[in-house]
């Protein structure tokens, strides 16, 4: 076994050499996710971050000083703006900045909400934080005077002209912060100014209703179910400082405010419910023209939806469609208002609109020239003080480009840290203050330890929570000079990868043997929660969760093929998770709102948008049908068939990347499908990408009908047979590729339910020699939810569920195994996040399988992979092109595979959990066959009544949409308890036993 210590010996030989010669990102290294030395940190994309790279740079985390060890300090740093007379810097957070503890005590660090009529600190406290910090940058340096903190904010902050006040919107909470400059600080400047979108909005927090379906017939047939929050989003102030405009995120409007009232006096719609044409929804940034007295002449605000920015003139009130590049985000004024710049993350480009006629004059390319792959991010812009140079922020690419005006051609990147979003130039122009997002999450053992086994790891009461462990920084960046900018400029490219599109000759000789690709994606482990207690590999067995006799065909796929123990998920949760493992990255989209939504919003007014639905609808079907059903038309055309609650017209998505569902001949990125698609291949999807709105339901019985909500589908086991369809798809490109009888994500059902309807029609491939190229395949019980009564088959505890997920994925393997397509198929196998568990490497460090006749057998490969390893690996093996720069420039999981194949089967183990009560015999049939592998049936520390009592009031319906951190805590505690693995001693003998087992098994097919 490789110890940790020889495997830290082993990084810091390396790391040293690496301050000679840093470290090309997205290669082959051993190296795991963090520090390598030289200043550059491995990041778990596979990409390498150099922040003080530039001569004379700095970088800082966003400190809040609330706990010496900085487990408080700051997350998800949005946007920075500098005052009129720029000697003062402020830096937005909008991210995950909650449920810290004190580092003596362990007693929640809490916040009063301020009264939104009077700025006064009310009696409601609440645990969560985002900040405004507020720097001094008059000397050129960084000198942190002030953190105010907010409840909730998202992306919006600006200084009034005369840079006496600044205001911040305040995301859900609907309504807009103002502060003025009082004694020396910046203090509150009440009343707050009120939106007036969610109810009860003078309390402190208001009620989170206030959404574009408010009021609607589908909100009043669904009681609830469809209705969303406000969101405040991006903010701009006329010239004379008397008129502001907030983008209202959810509603698909702007507000136009009197500053000296505070008053809404206008409210500008773009789209409204019924309406059929698509246009200006999702507005997230404002730029205000003003005319040559100073007032507000126009409003120009972007639609991340509909690839359009709206031209406001507030006199006549006519609104101009201008078209510009995929899910535009930021704008800016020049300083003479001669143009607007549009920040278009999806395409990787500045759109240049005249303000007086509203024309894009020029568009400005952000990629390498002749490049064709997009994903760089772009989400941010800035001029120097002469306006000559642009500086935007690459949020991808982890780096500022710098862009002559003139010329519209990129100069050259500055490396920053792990995703910028934001860049102010400081006064005289010699320097740039970036902010970005998050770094390394680093050793995580006490995520959700509670337990004395968990109290021994952190006597300090860190929360070691994924993203509550990313911390956002700021770095000060000396403009660099032109042959500085040219080294800066190659290692950003080093960072990325480029330079690594040599190809692989194995990879390309499997490409004439592997014809069939079966991607298996789960839920939220890592790896030592799971293969901690394997007898190789950098694994603490302290760590892990679910052991060899609850996951044994996780142990035993891992040690009859490859264990990778240096695989990691860059997806901090589940939306995050999904982007990446669909199409190896994510948009700014995500960045700005994924962690927000796990954050301070805690699902409210932001909704879960990553799996093809928008604002909880599938944008995938149509808005009605003449015969309105779950599987063929949207949720608000089964409650309101008239229409008029009709919302997002079209099929557009906005959070998927450039290239979704295009599959003309020619055409780049998308989706994993798409490119599968484009390139001739056939594809079929189980569980992917399916519209969940159909799986809550009020009664104990999961498999019957529901008469308090109709538009529940019941489980059943024979979905097929019983023609009660499933899966309500969300993209058109998988509708008619998608195996309806098959369920979408729902902790109801069991795995084996799911693996027995893709065996289903797998059988049906095999019998008719007409298998996929590329199948799809969601099990996800890996996850844990529903217990009690609601949980088919008495899979009522954490164990059995881990156990029902873990057999599905044997009983597939060995499936396919036995089959006449196991010699030309690979199965590749993860999880789509880690935020679920302890690792004590990193947190984003998980599991990962990749099966097939030639995958070498019995073997440690600890070759650093990522989620993005992985995409490049299936399209290398099935001959499809890259969907963007990212999978384009990392390198293949070549490490795994041989040419010399290995027919040999595999059966699966059946965990002795499912063959006992209270799981119902009839799940598993082969438990009654004594001749068939199985663990010993360990018995749960607690039963499912225990786990219906400690999870009441938490909602499973979808991916996360409870406390995350409250529900690994409880599940440390229900598995393991008081620090005793398992209660009895028989128990822990055969765990010893088991793991001997597993090491004579690993020793017997090593070659002699």
């Amino acid at each position: 076994m490789t110890s940790t210590r020889s495997r830290l010996l082993l990084s810091a030989l390396l790391a040293t050499s690496l301050t000679l010669q840093p470290l090309a990102a997205i290669a082959q290294t051993s190296l795991p996710v963090g520090d390598i030395g030289g200043n550059a940190s491995i990041i778990p994309t596979g990409q390498v971050v150099t922040p003080t790279a530039a001569p004379g740079s700095t970088y800082a985390r966003l400190s809040t000083g609330l706990r010496p060890d900085g487990n408080a300090d700051a997350q998800g740093a949005v946007k920075t703006a500098l005052s009129p007379d720029g000697k003062t810097l402020l830096v937005l957070t909008s991210g995950y900045n909650q449920y810290f503890s004190d580092q003596t005590t362990g007693e929640l660090l809490s916040y009063p909400v301020l009264d939104p009529t009077t700025g006064l600190a009310s009696t409601v406290t609440i645990p969560q934080a985002e900040w405004v910090f507020v720097f001094d940058v008059s000397s050129g340096a960084l000198v942190k005077k002030q953190q105010i903190n907010l409840p909730n904010t998202y992306n919006g902050l600006v200084w009034a002209p005369d840079g006496k006040r600044f205001y911040v919107s305040a995301g859900i909470d609907d309504r807009i912060y103002v502060y003025k400059f009082d004694g020396g600080q910046y203090v509150p400047d009440a009343p707050f100014i009120l939106l007036g979108h969610n109810s009860n909005q003078t309390a402190p927090l208001p009620t989170y209703d206030g959404g574009i379906l408010k009021g609607t017939p589908a909100d009043a047939a669904s009681g609830g179910l469809v209705t969303t929050g406000a969101v405040a989003a991006g903010l701009d102030i006329s010239r004379d400082g008397q008129t502001l405009v907030v983008a209202n995120f959810q509603n698909d409007s702007i507000s136009i405010i009197d500053t000296a009232t505070r008053a809404v006096f206008e409210e500008i719609k773009f789209f409204i419910p019924g309406g059929t044409v698509a246009t200006g929804e999702l507005p997230f940034d404002v730029a205000i023209y003003s005319d040559a007295r100073g007032a507000a002449a126009k409003v120009f605000v972007t639609s991340t939806r509909d690839d359009e920015v709206l031209a406001v003139d507030l006199a006549s009130k006519v609104v101009t469609r201008v078209p510009v590049g995929g899910q535009p985000n930021k704008l800016a004024l020049s300083a003479n208002q001669g143009r607007l710049y549009v920040v278009n993350g999806n395409s990787d480009s500045l759109s240049v609109i005249d303000p007086v006629t509203n024309n894009v004059v020029r568009t400005i390319s952000l990629a390498r020239p002749g490049y064709k792959y997009k994903g760089s991010n772009p989400n941010a812009i800035a001029f120097s003080p002469d306006g000559k140079k642009l500086y935007v922020t690459l949020g991808v690419e982890n780096a500022v480009a710098v862009v002559d005006q003139a010329s519209g051609k990129v100069e050259g990147r500055i490396p920053t840290g792990w995703y910028p979003n934001s860049v102010s130039v400081a006064a005289g122009g010699s320097k740039l203050f970036v902010v970005n997002a998050k770094d390394n999450v680093g050793p995580n053992p006490s995520n959700g330890r509670t337990t004395e086994a968990g109290a021994a790891s952190n006597t300090t009461f860190r929360n070691e929570y994924n993203w509550a462990l990313e911390k956002a920084g700021i770095s000060t960046i000396p403009v660099p000079g032109a042959a500085s900018l040219e080294r800066l400029s190659a290692r950003v490219d080093k960072n990325n990868g480029f330079g690594n599109q040599r190809p692989d000759p194995l990879m390309a000789y499997l490409r004439t043997k592997i014809k069939h690709v079966i991607y298996v994606v789960k839920e939220n482990r890592t790896y030592d929660q799971v293969l901690g207690d394997l007898p190789v590999g950098n694994g603490d067995p302290s760590l892990t969760l679910f052991p060899e006799p609850i996951s044994p065909n996780h142990h035993k796929l891992a040690t009859d093929f490859v264990i990778l123990d240096n695989f990691y998920n860059p997806g901090e949760s589940s939306g995050v998770g999904w982007s990446w493992s669909t199409f190896a990255r994510t948009t700014d989209y995500t960045e700005k709102t994924q962690s927000v939504l796990y954050g301070n919003a805690n699902f409210s007014g932001l909704t879960y948008d990553y799996e093809g639905t928008n604002r909880n609808i599938s944008v995938g079907l149509p808005q009605t049908s003449p015969t309105p059903n779950q599987i063929n038309t949207r949720v608000t055309g089964i409650l309101d068939p008239s229409g008029s609650s009709s919302i997002l017209p079209g099929t557009k998505d906005a959070n998927a990347p450039e290239g979704d569902g295009d599959l003309e001949p020619g055409a780049i990125g998308g989706y994993l499908w798409d490119a599968a698609l484009r390139a001739g291949k056939t594809v079929r999807n189980y569980g992917f990408f399916i519209d969940l709105a159909y799986y809550g339901t009020s009664q104990d019985d999961p498999t019957v009908p529901d008469p308090a909500n109709p538009l529940y589908i019941p489980i059943t086991r024979t979905p097929f047979a019983s023609n009660i369809p499933q899966a309500p798809g969300t993209k058109p490109a998988l509708l008619d590729k998608t195996d309806i009888y098959f369920r979408g994500y729902d902790q109801k059902i069991s795995d084996i339910f799911l693996y027995e309807e893709w065996k289903r029609e797998f059988d049906g491939y095999v019998a008719n020699n007409n298998l996929p190229n590329l199948q799809l395949v969601r099990i996800m019980h890996d996850h844990f939810g529903s217990f009690g009564q609601q949980a088919v088959a008495g899979l009522d505890t954490a164990e059995t569920q881990m156990a029902d997920n873990d057999y599905a994925l044997g009983k597939l393997v060995e499936a396919v195994s036995k089959s006449i397509y196991w010699k030309d198929t690979a199965i590749v196998v993860l999880e789509d996040d880690s935020q679920d568990g302890p690792d004590h490497v990193d947190g984003h460090r998980s599991i990962a399988y990749v099966i097939s006749p030639y995958t070498k057998r019995g073997a440690l490969v600890s070759t650093n992979y990522t989620t993005v390893s992985a995409l490049r690996t299936i399209e290398d093996l099935l001959g499809l092109d890259y969907l963007g720069l990212l999978d384009a420039n990392t390198r293949p999981m070549a490490d795994v595979f041989t040419r010399v194949p290995n027919f040999n089967t595999y059966t699966a183990v059946i965990p002795g959990i499912l063959c006992a009560p209270p799981v119902d015999p009839a799940l598993v049939p082969e438990c009654a066959d004594a001749a068939a592998p199985k663990t010993v049936a360990v018995k749960p520390l607690h039963d499912g009544k225990w786990w219906v009592n400690a999870t009441k009031g938490f909602n499973f319906s979808v991916e996360d949409k409870l406390d995350v951190v409250a529900f690994n805590r409880l599940l440390w505690q229900g598995v393991k308890g008081t620090g005793v693995s398992y209660p009895e001693e028989r128990n822990r003998k055969d765990l010893r036993n088991n793991r001997t087992q597993l090491l004579k098994n690993w020793t017997a097919k090593q070659p002699k």
